[in-house]
């Protein structure tokens, strides 16, 4: 007996320790499943082969919205769709494949004794997965499910249904770059690539069965694990104004034949980019948004650093708009280099050297307060402007300023001459911007922004503010002056061709020689960046054209101005406010004009022709019609004829033109 209770015991020891090693190997193996890759690859191929998988949810992603709320980009649900000919059912096929080979025909343009033989192929051969179409959107699919054959399901029809998400944008190519894609996990471009976090969500877990024919079903268990939505992000966007910039800039690199440009347009008072084209020549002379210039480029700034140049010197002093400079018949030596202007203007001072814009003038000012202490010049360019630190936008890709050091080999005497009027210095569009707003925001200059808010199921989780970069540039004296001489460079100086009483501007042309260590004919880079109105400025804009024809010009004023100056038309044509003009000045223009009257209830095209645009277009619009206008000036051309009823909800298209 004592013997029996032994041999028990003993069995039932032998059989514990056998449990806890087990236990311990399975323990050892799960936790070597997390940690070994190989191991665990092994195991779900197992798990495969055994008919069950865990499948990835995929999460919808955030939708991006302009300033105004309206759709920029939305993920769609598309569907292809497919068929399983060794589950359709042959009485089906006997009696119906005629039908459903007309209604594939009849929706795809396909014959039908195509679809016809393909079916049939397939049943011989037993094929499990044959393809009809890709990418239809849910009312075709609906349809095509309707079909003879197909309306039995997968079961007996053999009809098989996979959906997927794809990414579309309600504006094809006015910003196509800006707001950018996300491919893989490396590469991210634009908005979507800058908040991909965000807008791409999390990703759910469900475990799927395999089912005949290679296709799998979820199974409904508790255990899913669902999918979290993307959140939605508001842009800075102003679409119009996005329309506005886009077909100018467009227009203008076409007319010019360039390489390729740019155009940004901020507001002023809060640094929100609300417009952004950047524009490249394709082979067939067509242009694409494909790169954005704007922040990705840095290149020699050419003129417009001459602001930041003179504003430096009157910010430390050794200068006043009444200062003189000797600049000769337009040639002068310095520090062993020769030096040209395009003409000579003799003895000038500061206020005229921005408005014509002279090389020599502003090499020798800076030179001769700077030239045995560069420091000091650089000390306020980078050490209190921050020139040369990137702005740290959101949009990835951002190029990094450079501004020469003064304790660097490369440094030459002719260094900082070069520097002060546009050479041996590289800025980007945007970073170039971002100062002259500054000016225009007397003194305070702000961090570009792009993005307004993030949204989630309809509600704000977070707004973004102004950031401040710098918070005062200069003195407000210091800084009206440089705002009276960029005012002064667009009234009388090299800005004057497009120069306007009625629509003031301030701001700088530029002309830089481009790829100038190439040999062969002589490249360009001609630049405009200013702001409007020149009292109490709203936006800022900078227009930067790479390699205009040289045979149709390459100076900032005639090939960059013009973009700026359809921009700044097109503002104030639709400000209700007309952006500060004097009424004595809007009273003369209206009286130039014939006088637009129109009852609102009247639903009968009038006859604008020869009527100002900018009289007309604010009348419509608060009509409740939406206007599309090209040019500027009077009214020459009318999508709807006079007398003609205006249809509800239609797109009234004018064409407008100075000549």
């Amino acid at each position: 007996m004592i013997k029996q209770k032994k041999d028990i015991l003993l069995k039932a020891y032998f059989i514990s320790i056998l449990l806890v090693i087990i236990s311990i190997g399975i323990c050892y193996k799960l936790f070597n499943l997390q940690l070994n890759p190989q191991e665990r690859a092994r195991f779900e191929a197992f798990a495969q082969k055994i008919n069950f998988r865990e499948s990835t949810i995929p999460a919808a992603r955030g939708n991006l919205y302009a300033a105004d709320g309206s759709l920029l980009a939305t993920s769609v649900r598309k569907y292809d769709v497919a068929f399983d000919a060794k589950a359709m059912r042959q009485s089906l096929i006997d009696e119906h494949l005629n039908s459903l080979a007309d209604s594939l025909h009849a929706m795809f343009n396909k014959p039908a004794a195509t679809y016809a033989k393909l079916i049939l192929n397939a049943k011989k051969n037993k094929k499990q997965y044959v393809p009809i179409a890709k990418n239809l959107n849910y009312h075709q699919l609906k349809r095509i499910s309707s079909f003879p054959i197909f309306n039995h399901g997968q079961i007996k029809g053999g009809f098989i249904i996979e959906d997927h998400l794809v990414r579309e944008r309600s504006v094809k190519d006015i910003g196509a770059r800006t707001l950018g894609y996300v491919k893989g996990d490396s590469l991210k471009v634009g908005l979507e690539g800058a908040y991909n976090t965000l807008l791409s969500g999390k990703d759910g877990k469900r475990l799927e069965q395999r089912m005949g024919g290679g296709n799998w079903r979820p199974i409904n268990i508790a255990n899913d694990i669902q999918a979290v939505a993307g959140q939605d992000v508001v842009t800075t966007i102003d679409i119009p104004l996005q329309n506005v910039a886009y077909n100018a800039l467009y227009d203008q690199l076409s007319e010019f034949e360039a390489d390729h440009g740019t155009v940004v347009v901020m507001e002023v008072k809060t640094g929100e980019i609300k417009a952004i084209a950047n524009l490249t020549r394709l082979a067939d002379g067509n242009y694409a948004d494909i790169q954005n210039f704007a922040v990705g480029e840095a290149n020699e700034p050419g003129s417009t650093i001459k602001t930041i140049s003179l504003l430096a010197a009157l910010k430390d002093g050794v200068i006043d708009t009444a200062t003189t400079v000797a600049t000769g018949s337009g040639r002068v030596r310095l520090f062993g280099r020769t030096i040209s202007d395009s003409h000579g203007y003799g003895t000038i001072n500061v206020r005229q050297v921005l408005e014509k814009s002279s090389n020599i003038g502003t090499a020798k000012l800076i030179t001769e307060y700077y030239q045995n202490q560069p420091e000091k010049f650089f000390r306020i360019l980078n050490r209190e402007w921050k020139l040369n630190q990137p702005l740290g936008v959101d949009i990835p890709g951002e190029a990094e300023p450079y501004l020469p050091n003064p304790n660097n080999k490369s440094w030459s005497k002719q260094s900082l001459s070069s520097i002060s009027f546009g050479y041996e210095s590289k800025l980007t569009p945007l970073q170039i911007l971002t100062f002259y707003n500054g000016i225009a925001n007397d003194g305070k200059m702000l961090k570009p922004l792009f993005v307004k808010e993030i949204h989630e199921k309809g509600k704000v989780i977070k707004s973004f503010s102004p950031e401040v970069r710098v918070e005062k540039m200069a003195q407000d004296s210091t800084i009206k002056k440089m705002q009276n001489m960029l005012a002064s460079a667009v009234k009388s100086g090299t800005g004057r061709a497009f120069y306007n009483e009625i629509f003031p501007a301030a701001g700088k042309t530029g002309t830089a020689r481009a790829d100038y260590w190439v040999k062969g004919p002589m490249q360009y880079r001609a630049s405009f960046c200013g702001y409007f109105p020149t009292y109490k400025p709203q936006y800022s804009c900078i227009v930067v054209i790479h390699k205009p024809s040289r045979k149709k010009g390459y100076y900032g004023s005639s090939v960059a101005g013009p973009v700026f100056q359809k921009i700044m038309e097109s503002v104030y044509i639709k400000s209700p406010k007309k952006l500060s003009l004097k009424k004595s000045k809007l009273a003369s223009l209206e009286k130039s004009n014939k006088i637009f009257d129109w009852n609102s209830k009247n639903k009968k095209m009038p006859n604008l022709k020869g009527f100002d645009g900018q009289n007309v277009i604010p009348v419509l619009e608060n009509a409740g019609f939406k206007i599309n206008y090209s040019g500027i000036g009077k009214i020459i051309e009318q999508s709807i004829p006079a007398g003609q009823m205006i249809p509800e909800n239609k797109v009234i298209t004018l064409k407008l033109s100075n000549v």
